[in-house]
């Protein structure tokens, strides 16, 4: 039936028909290409900005001397990092230990990580002059702060014990790692306070290859009797930024996907 009523229709309608069909096709791609090239031409690509955060520079909280007798000193600086996320792998430092009319009597050069987000308590350990130094004026280095990896260092402070005797003043204490992992080198430095919550006294040691688990006890000792000292605190830090700190079983390690 269909063959029937299509049959009266003229052969040129037919030829006009197929000439319009095949004329749709590239009339199709034409129009496309023009509409992309109308659209592109009022699209912006948004602007990305990515900034690094500012680094705040270190800062030095506090800094001391104390006088152990014998013309033997000692001393400290506290230095605070604020970056949340960034601290410094190696910094140097000067400190002068002066007389107030600026005479330098002795100079301590060293280096050492700070943490992030971390009030850092350096120790200088004793030396003599035959003079009394007054003033101890450090020099910090250009600081480069790296980002933090995230491993963490999990312990627990044991048994803290100060005995203020007249031959000397003695703390002791012990210090569990809790993390999976054995630590290379743990440092220990320490502040004890008088009961106006003022450091009257300072000191450092480490302990070395503490395992898993494993509970290590050590002490600090000063050759004198420390007027005022009751209580010590000691704050236990490791240097995250050495890929080495951690000792573990072969093929496992706490930088795998750092």
């Amino acid at each position: 039936m269909i063959g029937d009523k299509l049959a009266p229709v003229n052969k040129k309608w037919w030829y006009a028909l197929a000439i319009a069909v095949v004329a749709l096709i590239p009339a199709y791609y034409l129009l496309k290409l023009i509409f992309v090239k109308a659209t592109l031409a009022t699209y912006h690509q948004p602007q990305i900005i990515y900034a690094t955060p500012a680094k705040q520079a270190l800062q030095i909280l506090d800094k001391k001397i104390f006088s152990l007798g014998h013309n033997a000193y000692s001393g400290f600086m506290k230095i605070k990092n604020i970056n949340l996320e960034w601290g410094v792998a190696s910094q140097e430092y000067v400190a002068q230990f002066k007389t107030l009319g600026g005479t330098v009597l002795a100079k301590v050069n060293g280096i050492s990580f700070i943490l992030p987000s971390s009030e850092k308590l350096l120790v200088f350990s004793r030396f003599t002059s035959e003079q009394k130094p007054e003033v101890v004026e450090v020099i910090l280095s250009d600081s480069h702060f790296i980002h933090k990896p995230e491993v963490s260092f999990n312990y627990e402070l044991e048994r803290v014990n100060v005995q203020n005797n007249a031959d000397g003043l003695v703390v002791s204490a012990g210090i569990k790692n809790t993390t999976a992992f054995g630590i290379k080198q743990i440092n220990l430095p320490m502040a004890v306070y008088n009961n106006k919550n003022e450091i009257v006294a300072v000191n450092f040691t480490y302990i070395n290859d503490v395992g898993s688990g494993e509970t290590r006890t050590f002490q600090y000792a000063w050759p004198v009797n420390v007027p005022g000292a009751v209580r010590a605190e000691i704050s236990p830090e490791i240097n995250i930024f050495d890929r080495n700190i951690f000792s573990t079983e072969a093929g496992v390690s706490p930088f795998q996907n750092q």
